[in-house]
């Protein structure tokens, strides 16, 4: 796990976001493109379950992007782990996989967001910033090859356990 980056503690001015993927050049790389704005910094990195609870019981995070699929762990239980230490995370699934069933699983675990790694970097940031609103994000992707009861059932599952 790369270290938690200097003066992120002391930085309250910043939604702190904490990347869980299996591949250094991702983590990288999102943590460039996510780290060129100004109210946002990725405060720590992790490449395992283990490593993301490290980080989740270090420090405190606002928003987790995690990948759907790790070397020996879904992205979906490192949700629910993290979750149980910290209810209040804020995840959103990054994901080269686009299919219903995937979506479904992410929502159900309490991701807020499911993004696939086709996107652009502009929609990184933004479905980031539309979860940290407490909106629910998709990317267009997978409005294209899911139905449109699919969504619908995913989206009115997502509002229907938050209300409860």
């Amino acid at each position: 796990m790369k270290k938690i980056k200097r003066g992120c503690a002391n930085d309250k001015n910043k939604t702190k976001i904490l990347i869980v993927d299996d591949h250094p050049v991702i983590r990288e790389g999102l943590a460039q493109i996510i780290n060129r704005e100004s109210d946002l910094l990725v405060c720590a990195e992790a490449g395992t379950i283990g490593e993301a609870v490290k980080a989740v019981k270090k420090q405190k995070i606002d928003l987790a992007l995690v990948d759907m699929l790790l070397d020996s762990i879904t992205g979906i239980q490192v949700i629910e782990r993290i979750k149980i230490l910290c209810p209040d995370i804020i995840a959103l699934v990054f994901s080269m996989r686009d299919n219903a069933q995937y979506v479904k699983q992410a929502i159900e675990a309490g991701a807020r967001g499911y993004i696939t790694k086709d996107e652009i970097s502009e929609d990184i940031v933004k479905a980031i910033r539309q979860v940290l609103k407490g909106q629910i994000y998709m990317s267009d992707i997978l409005f294209k090859n899911l139905s449109k009861e699919e969504v619908n059932g995913l989206l009115a599952d997502k509002v229907k356990n938050s209300c409860d």
